[in-house]
């Protein structure tokens, strides 16, 4: 997989159209370089849908998200049943930064992290197609074997948000998830408990919208949140992030129908 970030100033910049273009070339003196195109795709002209924040408080910290780096959700493609699939591919791990702007790293007791138990929002509203509750949540700093793929994501909700988007809330607390499928629900509305269900090694929630109902065998689809505070970008890659990571703060600042990067700290009101 070979991963490539476009940027463009002017939406009209934007092509309709992307290949490949891949140039071979032998020894001096031998054959001449041979060019090829192919691998060409059309560009979506889909718009990011606009949600609400999942979460309220400050120091949200995005822990795995897209495009700044190639962390864990964005190079994550499984291959199921003959097809590739990109669920993740802007997919969110938020965690809450302490009062000091530290990485918590509160020990395998759970209720000593500070953000375990926070309230998981709805971001827009829809009708409750899928809840999966009762797995237990892990023990913090410990991998979780033997989970099969319908277990990665833990105790979570599944909302059809309409126009072919479904909104996935994962690893919540078990017995915390107060909708029940079929429900409808209303943007804001309660679904349950930040928890550490699933395949996680500490309390968070993941957050991604896809194609399909299905957390894994889906297509990842873009999506901004209404309104933020943008608080500020941790220094570093993910590889070496530990204790109190340097915070770049100095575009700190109210932001609107954006999506935060890759080891952003936002703010939810």
């Amino acid at each position: 997989l070979l991963y490539v970030d476009l940027t463009f100033e002017d939406r009209r910049e934007i092509p309709r159209r992307l290949a490949h273009r891949v140039t071979l070339s032998q020894e001096p003196g031998s054959d001449p370089e041979v060019t090829t195109v192919g691998g060409s795709a059309e560009i979506s002209s889909t718009e990011a849908v606009v949600v609400r924040p999942p979460l309220r408080g400050h120091g949200w910290f995005n822990a795995n998200g897209c495009c700044a780096i190639i962390d864990p959700h964005r190079f994550f493609v499984l291959p199921l049943n003959g097809s590739l699939w990109p669920a993740e591919r802007f997919a969110i791990d938020f965690v809450q930064l302490d009062e000091q702007g530290r990485l918590p790293d509160a020990g395998e007791n759970l209720q000593s992290w500070h953000y375990y138990g926070t309230d998981i929002l709805a971001a827009a509203q829809g009708r409750v197609v899928e809840v999966i509750d009762g797995m237990p949540d892990q023990v913090p700093g410990q991998e979780s074997p033997g989970l099969t793929i319908d277990e990665l994501g833990g105790n979570h909700v599944i909302i059809d948000m309409g126009e072919g988007r479904f909104a996935l809330y994962g690893h919540m607390i078990p017995g915390s998830i107060v909708v029940e499928k079929g429900q409808f629900v209303r943007a804001g509305e309660k679904l349950g408990r930040l928890g550490n269900s699933g395949s996680s090694t500490a309390p968070h929630l993941h957050f991604h919208i896809m194609d399909r109902p299905h957390p894994l065998q889906s297509v990842g689809l873009p999506f901004v949140f209404d309104r933020m505070t943008f608080e500020g970008h941790v220094v570093g890659t993910f590889i070496d992030l530990s204790g109190t990571p340097p915070i770049d703060d100095s575009e700190r600042g109210y932001r609107n129908r954006q999506m935060p990067l890759a080891l952003d700290i936002v703010g939810f009101r």
